[in-house]
């Protein structure tokens, strides 16, 4: 399929008939921008209504709401100067980086099929480094006291390396392997990773939940709720609710994935609030002694980073290659 380049900047959107099949979602009718027009257009195109736009202002808006919240904490703990806050700073930097991976994957993800490709390649590599953020921050600031010495302790930040690098991998392998319509096999693969990563970072909580009998575990309050908002995310993900039962009428605005965006940004603000109040209880807690290290946090991030895209770009050049036949097979 050949495509002109337009001079307008914000062109008419077309429809699903009109773009390669990689871009069609399920259900989803009209409101697709125009293929291989400039980096310009697709930068411009986030003021014009389409159905990425809404994906693209979600995660910006958390995105925007996250330096906010780090702002706030820098005001009142010094994130770089004190080693107790390097968790925090840890966790906040993964969380603006996945944020702004899936802003800039759903901005260009019309550009071509290589860059559609390589985009969420991206975003599965920004929600692997989000996971281990999150693990370095409840392993450092939300455990209980009886798990500061437990082999769960220990491995925590290995673990969730290796576990955040699996959700880049699997998440990748299920983009590439797969063609449109896609399988629901493939969301097991994006889902059972994801997943994964969410179970061991979320340990420190379900034994405190545990543990709490009467209640009286303020901080608690926000962490459940972060939970039920993950598996409303995780609901709406897999779901394809509501557009499947009214093909076309939500391209714009009440699509799936728009709500699944909006249930990460609440999944992060009360998970920021019950980290806020347990790091007011953790400098009262025998875990406040011993230092976190460099490498337990900023080098355990680096580490993870280095290796996710290290696998964008293997997975970017076997999707150019296998691009390459394709074109030539259809000449």
């Amino acid at each position: 399929m050949k495509h002109k380049r337009h001079n307008s900047l914000l062109m008419p959107t077309t429809t699903k008939h009109d773009v390669p099949v990689l871009f069609q979602e399920p259900h989803v009718e009209t409101g697709f921008r125009h293929p291989h027009q400039p980096w310009f257009y697709y930068i411009c195109s986030i003021f014009q209504k389409h159905n990425e736009c809404m994906n693209v202002w979600t995660h910006l808006i958390g995105l925007l709401l996250t330096v906010s919240r780090a702002i706030e904490f820098s005001k009142e703990y010094d994130l770089i100067g004190n080693p107790h806050m390097w968790p925090l700073s840890a966790g906040l930097i993964t969380m603006v980086l996945m944020y702004l991976c899936s802003t800039c994957a759903h901005c260009f993800s019309h550009k071509s099929e290589l860059v559609h490709y390589t985009g969420f390649m991206i975003d599965y590599a920004g929600i692997g480094i989000f996971g281990l953020g999150s693990t370095i921050i409840h392993y450092a600031y939300c455990i209980h006291d009886t798990m500061l010495n437990s082999a769960l302790k220990l491995l925590s930040v290995p673990v969730g390396v290796i576990l955040g690098a699996l959700v880049c991998i699997c998440c990748t392998i299920s983009k590439v392997l797969y063609k449109r319509p896609y399988p629901f096999t493939r969301k097991i693969w994006q889902i059972g990773s994801v997943g994964g990563i969410y179970a061991w970072l979320s340990l420190p909580i379900l034994h405190r939940l545990f543990l709490d009998k009467d209640g009286e575990d303020v901080s608690l309050y926000h962490h459940t709720a972060q939970m039920v908002w993950f598996a409303l995310a995780g609901f709406f993900f897999g779901s394809d609710i509501p557009q499947r039962f009214f093909p076309g009428k939500f391209d714009f605005v009440g699509h799936s994935h728009q709500i699944f965006h909006i249930c990460i940004i609440l999944v992060t603000q009360k998970q920021l609030d019950g980290v806020h109040l347990d790091i007011e209880k953790y400098h009262k807690t025998p875990a406040f002694v011993d230092e976190p290290t460099f490498m337990e946090t900023f080098g355990a991030v680096i580490i993870l980073t280095i290796a996710c895209f290290s696998n964008v770009v293997i997975f970017h050049n076997i999707v150019k290659s296998k691009l390459a036949r394709e074109s030539v097979k259809q000449e």
